[in-house]
């Protein structure tokens, strides 16, 4: 098969990516949040040093992570049942419409807001770097975090409704015609290699079928299928995995340690924004470069928790010796290596996690795989940051060895264990897994695929494929 990707092809995935904002800035705005001075005020929280810290604000922050990460997790479990109910396109349309509702909900004092300054142009201005700037302007720290999700949601909501359904769910349903034009869209102008997909993922899920047949349905053929069992088990490691090099316990309670390490006032926001910034706009695109040459996601995941590895020992060093001191130096070097941290973990692993997960799964289970996976990552996330905070007040740098202790383990387990996904169809995954491929492009000879084009060729627009 040829890569060819059309120009419709790139607009669909920016537009579905564009949504992923509506996760990733939810997921990052309680670290600017619980650092706020009107946070404590607010809640009539104690600020560090202050008598009822350990018990009052200490289980605050902890709760306020934990249910976020506790709403995901149930929505993983949705996403088992519905994304094959109602289709890929329109569950995307349906979370879309969940995070405009939650953001119209904090929202509305933003209307206010805008009335009292008059001029709406201040406020975008403030968004484009909001985990910093509310530090400064009381009145903000509460209501403008519920613009930015809001209108990623409104976007990636009315432009994924003009995109084409998914073609494997297509054929899936037997909408073989549907398919077919999509995916002559998708690969335009390259019409022999959309109908080489279309023939490959045709007869790849009329085979799984087949065998899914044997079972009975899909849950019993999760449990007794060693194949699938697999799967499962690695999606969801994967992603547990990945939250325990702990990105979400930096990222979440950046600000804390960056107080711990002697900074104050503005700076611990600044440092925060700063470093989100790096990994959007440094780290994960690099990742995503990497990955088309480097070719191996295993080795693009190793060298991430590697990393992990060697910046978390550091920073912890850094923490146990200066923190709370006067040494700038010291705490300096700490500072460093929590942005160390982010280029390692942001451009191997963040990059790795998602991309491993929706590659290793079969038509017939994805949504149960996909789900049951990113399920295994809100689960890793609500008992980090539940104890996360406790475990900073109570043993200090020490809760830093959870994720060195980890990271040391999961480094072998991935290597022994997880299949390679590079530069293979989905089709051909399931090889690596034990599974037969119906129709093999990436590793057949040049006989083989003239043999195959010109079946394709002789039989016209595709009567062959739907036969």
């Amino acid at each position: 098969m040829t890569d060819s990707i059309s120009n419709y092809n790139r607009l669909v995935t920016i537009f579905v990516a564009i949504g992923s904002l509506t996760y990733g800035y939810s997921s990052s705005i309680i670290s600017s949040t619980i650092g706020q001075p009107g946070w404590f005020a607010y809640f009539n929280l104690p600020v560090e040093g202050e008598p009822g810290y350990e018990s009052i604000t200490t289980p605050a922050e902890s709760t306020a992570n934990g249910l976020f990460s506790a709403g995901g997790a149930v929505g993983c479990l949705f996403l088992m049942w519905s994304c094959d109910f109602f289709g890929r396109r329109a569950n995307i349309q349906i979370g879309a419409f969940l995070a405009m509702f939650g953001g119209a909900l904090q929202e509305g004092p933003i209307l206010l807001l805008c009335s009292k300054l008059e001029d709406l142009s201040a406020v975008l201005e403030l968004v484009s770097w909001l985990l910093f700037a509310p530090y400064y302007h009381p009145f903000l720290r509460m209501e403008i975090p519920a613009v930015p999700p809001e209108l990623a949601a409104v976007n990636s909501a009315g432009r994924i409704a003009v995109a084409a359904p998914f073609p494997r769910w297509l054929i899936q349903k037997g909408k073989l015609d549907e398919a077919q034009d999509v995916l002559l869209k998708l690969r335009a102008p390259d019409e022999l290699a959309a109908r080489e997909e279309f023939l490959q993922t045709k007869e790849q899920i009329e085979l799984e079928a087949q065998k899914l047949a044997e079972y009975g349905n899909i849950v019993k053929a999760i449990i007794k299928k060693p194949s699938y069992r697999k799967r499962m088990i690695i999606g969801f490691l994967t992603q547990w995995g990945a939250e325990f090099g702990g990105p979400l316990i930096i990222n979440n309670y950046q600000v804390l340690l960056y107080t711990n390490l002697g900074e104050t006032g503005g700076m611990p926001l600044l440092l925060s924004a700063v470093w989100l910034t790096t990994a959007g706009v440094i780290y994960n695109p690099l990742g995503a470069w990497l990955h088309d040459k480097v070719n191996s996601r295993r080795k693009m995941f190793m060298t991430g928790f590697a990393g992990i590895i060697v910046t978390t020992s550091v920073l912890a060093a850094m923490t146990a010796l200066y923190a709370g001191t006067t040494n700038k130096a010291g705490n300096a070097v700490g500072i460093l290596f929590m942005y160390l941290y982010l280029a390692m973990q942001g451009t191997f692993c963040d990059t790795t996690m998602y991309l491993y997960v929706s590659e290793i799964f079969p038509t017939e289970i994805r949504p149960i795989g996909m789900g049951f996976s990113l399920f295994g990552q809100f689960a890793a996330t609500l008992i980090l940051l539940e104890t996360a905070p406790m475990g900073f007040n109570n043993v200090g740098w020490k809760y830093y060895l959870v994720i060195i202790c980890w990271s040391a383990f999961f480094i072998p387990v991935i290597y022994f264990f997880w299949p390679e996904t590079a530069r293979l169809t989905l089709e051909e995954i399931a090889k690596n897994f034990g599974d037969e491929v119906a129709v093999n492009l990436t590793d057949a000879t040049e006989e083989e695929k003239a043999q195959l084009d010109k079946r394709i060729i002789e039989n016209g627009a595709g009567k062959e494929l739907q036969a």
